[in-house]
């Protein structure tokens, strides 16, 4: 049954990478679909606002089509938003050559460097005005070719950044016309046919804390970017165990990471208090001493975020704790929404990767480690069945003293003292998710992760 989960999982995960852009694509009509800011993925200068998407309607209209023979089309219609290097005020106006389609153009996209390159002068996606490493002044200068960084791709989603001198743009696009399938993971509202709410069982849940990887009904696609490659397989340890695999590259950028979702984060905030900031995620490292960060944002405002480091501080597993109560760069904000997260691996900001390195991570909870056992009482129990749905029994060859169940929030939610080899307890009424069972034998406690289905 494991093998069949696993096949599920990979081809699950496959099939949500393997994209295509051709097609025809508009500007996201939404907040923060375009922007600028001074690094990567950073839109801190500005950013186009909710009421922008009505202001700028000639703009948000705009259809950047990729066609199969590979040709490549802007299509304004009658207007399009114009700016002052181009002639004229800020406004809706017919478009000015050269960025009205009046020449030739092509497409190229290749997958392995992830990158979309345009040729043709004139031809652009987001803005005219941004090329490779600056902004236009005068449209007479417009590029024979730009080349976008593709950062996300899926069925009906891409991003895409640019850098310019000092700074960066990013766009998000959609795509038109795309049948959504259950392979995107998301119930996007207008499936058809074998879509989600068709014949498939089941929409992919939006992940959520705790991340486990496991399971086959929560969308586990992660979004890299600056030059790592992540996938999920099984433990190297534990072949019955999920964990998603992160390659940092050579030639990866220092800060290269994997944010754990899509652009859409966490399907609820992280739920900090004022006595609680801690989260812990497992990790396997070839080596101690190895930086890692962890970032948690408000996936709908690239401005609110808060970082916290950590070292490993042996070879193979470890859970690490990352206390945002002394972060590493901004000051927590209890203001703030933080439904997203990324991991650092080798984090060294200044410092291009000189060897491919491999990590994995797994168990990424907050409040309470995830770790299977707190010392080596917990290989000498017996905990079953585990998924479980109305019952789990733990076996000991010693003496049971007390068991109780903790969920994620460090709250107790079942208690018991006992005086036998053998306890079960009835979870029925408990919510499906991950909790800690705690269990006293002979004056020591042992910790096991348990999971209600």
């Amino acid at each position: 049954m494991k093998k069949i989960t696993l096949l599920a999982l990979l081809l699950a995960f496959s099939l949500g990478n393997a994209q295509t852009i051709q097609g025809t694509w508009k500007m996201t009509p939404a907040a923060a679909s375009l922007g600028v800011g001074p690094n990567f993925g950073d839109i801190s200068w500005w950013s186009n606002s909710t009421a922008d998407v009505t202001t700028r309607a000639c703009y948000f209209d705009d259809e950047f089509m990729f066609n199969a023979d590979g040709s490549f089309s802007n299509v304004h219609g009658a207007q399009t938003w114009l700016e002052g290097w181009q002639g004229f005020g800020d406004g809706c106006g017919a478009p000015v050559a050269p960025h009205n389609s009046s020449n030739a153009a092509s497409w190229t996209y290749n997958a392995t460097a992830n990158t979309l390159t345009l040729n043709g002068t004139g031809a652009y996606i987001g803005l005219p005005k941004v090329y490779n490493g600056g902004e236009l002044s005068n449209p007479a200068n417009a590029p024979a070719s730009i080349t976008y960084t593709v950062t996300t791709l899926t069925a009906t989603s891409m991003t895409l950044d640019i850098a310019i001198s000092g700074g960066w743009w990013r766009y998000k696009l959609t795509k038109q016309g795309a049948a959504p399938s259950c392979s995107d993971g998301i119930q996007n509202g207008d499936e058809t046919g074998v879509d989600c709410g068709g014949s498939c069982n089941a929409c992919l849940a939006q992940i959520n804390l705790p991340v486990t990887f496991e399971g086959t009904t929560t969308n586990y696609a992660v979004t890299d970017f600056g030059g790592t490659s992540s996938s999920l397989v099984a433990d190297p340890e534990n072949a019955s165990n999920m964990v998603l695999k992160v390659i940092k590259t050579v030639g990866a950028a220092g800060w290269a990471g994997t944010t754990m979702s899509t652009d859409s984060g966490f399907s609820s905030p992280v739920p900090f208090s004022a006595s609680n900031k801690k989260m812990y995620v497992k990790v396997w490292a070839a080596n101690a001493g190895i930086p890692v960060r962890l970032k948690v944002e408000d996936h709908g405002n690239v401005n609110h975020y808060v970082e916290k480091d950590a070292l490993t501080t042996a070879s193979g597993w470890q859970t690490l704790e990352f206390d945002f109560a002394t972060p590493a760069t901004a000051p927590f904000d209890p203001t703030f929404i933080y439904d997203k997260a990324s991991i650092f691996f080798n984090f060294v900001p200044d410092v291009t990767n000189a060897t491919e390195l491999t990590f994995y991570f797994d168990d990424v909870s907050y409040g309470i480690s995830l770790a299977n056992s707190s010392f080596n009482l917990a290989s000498s129990l017996r905990v079953y069945p585990n998924p479980a749905n109305n019952a789990i029994t733990v076996d000991s060859a010693k003496t049971i003293e007390s068991i109780a169940i903790v969920n994620l929030l460090g709250q107790e939610v079942i208690s018991k003292n006992t005086n036998s080899e053998s306890v079960t307890l009835d979870i029925s009424s408990l919510q499906n998710g991950v909790y800690i069972l705690k269990t006293t034998v002979e004056g020591s406690t042992a910790t096991s992760r348990i999971i209600k289905e």
